[in-house]
């Protein structure tokens, strides 16, 4: 599954609910919020002029003006020192964890995308932020960002110019406002383009970036989004025209972003997956899937979205798992689950994000169904639509005979983006590393904790690529590194003394 489906449709919008939410309410109300506001018929068509009036045609003049003025803001971020540059980007960030600012764009997120779980979703934007911020406090920007005394060489970061990013409906928080972090941070403008359901949560986060700039004497433009109607032209004409493209989200998305001609880091991560030895009790295997399975509902990048462990260890992993709050579906509820996720059609009917009771009835499970924290299922092989769960509040536990076969499976369905491995043994770690190659491995801990966290040594990234395997230019997360060239200065160490060559190591001018 994608990570975004409305970043694949065209039509304009943008919701207006403010206010709580409950966690279990379904998806129906805020999108069809957004099909109102974006003005389109009950099939779905498109209206020919936007909701303010913008034809296809206009679209790429749109993002020419919109670059334009993020390019001058850009040319007076350069001027500025790596010093100022630092206080500029800790202003910013502290307006952005603030915890009343925090609250309120979860609410936000939550109320117009119809997606995650409202609480759930605060944590989440706060730790991104939190982890963001602490990453940018050891990762050098601007200036001078490494000295070699061995070798005599220096290197200097610099701007890179204007950043393009998509904002999919599922990150609607956290990718705006940490590759806002970023882009500051390397001296950089960016302008946003949201999926049509994350217009109006996107605009909340650019202004209260806009405000902290404002605040901190610098120029507002360099923090900005494309103007209303979102559409798919209006994103790939911004592609096209920034500098550095940053395209997760749809396949079509993270296909305009690699196909756009911008260096850019592309990619549709879409669930991890585990492999666990049995070495490993079974409760601690399930205590950390069943966090990377439930948090915000499953819509996470690197949420757990199956764990492949040998035959043995099955049977005792399902059981740690109901113990965490699952319910194990038996054969006629997964094929109920397979019809659902194999059924297409509207963002109504998109089980992505939803809560575990919206869940749990869309399928007609029985009470304990409706009363659990996340569902099982145990697929009956790599080519079935439940082999991996990403996007829900669910885990897919797969067994095999003997841990190569282990491996073997999660190589076959797993995403080159990041994995897990559950194991006592270093050696089991590093074949999995070997085998996988994901950009990103984490050992012992949930998935989630791929994008960085305290308990372990990963930057800070809210978006996850697996490289070269992937046809993604990102390996791993995208760092602040990303948002700033580099250039290495050399200068002659060691007199060349050497009689034949005329000083030549001196002079640097030849025989």
């Amino acid at each position: 599954m994608d990570g975004d489906p409305a970043g694949e449709s065209d039509d304009p919008g943008a919701a207006n609910g403010t206010g709580e939410t409950e966690a279990d309410r379904g998806d129906e109300t805020g999108r069809k919020r957004v099909n109102a506001a974006a003005g389109t018929d009950p099939d779905g068509a498109t209206p020919a002029r936007g909701r303010y009036g913008a034809s296809t045609s206009e679209l790429p003049d749109r993002a020419s003006r919109a670059v334009a003025a993020a390019r001058k803001a850009a040319d007076e971020l350069a001027c500025r020192d790596p010093d100022d540059t630092a206080a500029l980007v800790r202003s910013v960030g502290e307006r952005l964890a603030d915890r009343e600012t925090v609250s309120r764009l979860a609410r936000s997120a939550a109320n117009e995308t119809g997606r995650g779980h409202p609480g759930t979703k605060t944590e989440k934007v706060a730790t991104a932020l939190d982890a963001a911020r602490r990453t940018l406090r050891d990762a050098p920007t601007a200036g001078v960002v490494d000295r070699d005394g061995a070798t005599g060489t220096v290197t200097l970061a610099g701007p890179i110019g204007v950043v393009g990013a998509a904002v999919p409906a599922t990150h609607p928080v956290v990718i705006p406002a940490v590759v806002s972090l970023y882009a500051l941070a390397g001296r950089n403008a960016v302008v946003f383009a949201p999926s049509p359901s994350a217009v109006e949560t996107c605009d909340v986060v650019v202004e209260t970036v806009r405000r902290a700039l404002a605040d901190a004497g610098a120029p507002t433009g360099a923090v900005s989004m494309l103007p209303a109607p979102a559409s798919k032209p209006g994103t790939d004409a911004l592609f096209e025209r920034a500098d550095f493209v940053v395209a997760a989200g749809s396949a079509a998305t993270v296909a305009a972003g690699q196909r756009c001609g911008t260096p850019n880091a592309a990619t549709s991560a879409d669930g991890v997956v585990a492999v666990a030895d049995g070495s490993v009790p079974a409760e601690a295997v399930a205590t950390r899937v069943s966090v990377g399975a439930t948090y915000d509902f499953g819509a996470h990048p690197a949420g757990d979205a199956a764990v492949v462990t040998v035959s043995p260890a099955v049977d005792p992993l399902c059981s740690a798992l109901e113990a965490e709050g699952g319910y194990v579906l038996d054969a006629a509820e997964r094929d109920r689950l397979r019809a659902l996720l194999g059924g297409g059609g509207s963002d109504e009917a998109d089980p992505r994000g939803n809560s575990p009771r919206r869940l749990a009835a869309a399928l007609d499970l029985p009470t304990p169904a409706r009363e659990a924290a996340f569902l099982v299922a145990e697929p009956d092989g790599a080519d079935d639509r439940l082999a991996t769960l990403p996007g829900i509040p669910a885990v897919a536990v797969h067994g095999r005979s003997g841990f190569d076969a282990a491996l073997d499976l999660a190589a076959e369905i797993g995403s080159s983006h990041a994995a897990a491995v559950h194991t006592t043994q270093q050696r089991r770690a590093r074949r999995v590393a070997a085998r996988l190659a994901p950009g990103r491995l984490v050992v012992n801990q949930p998935g989630i904790a791929a994008t960085g966290a305290r308990s372990n040594g990963f930057e800070a990234a809210p978006v996850l690529g697996g490289g070269t395997a992937e046809g993604s230019q990102l390996c791993g997360g995208l760092t602040p590194e990303y948002f700033a060239r580099t250039t290495t200065v050399a200068a002659t160490s060691v007199v060349d003394e050497a009689a034949h060559r005329n000083g030549a190591g001196d002079t640097l001018r030849g025989p």
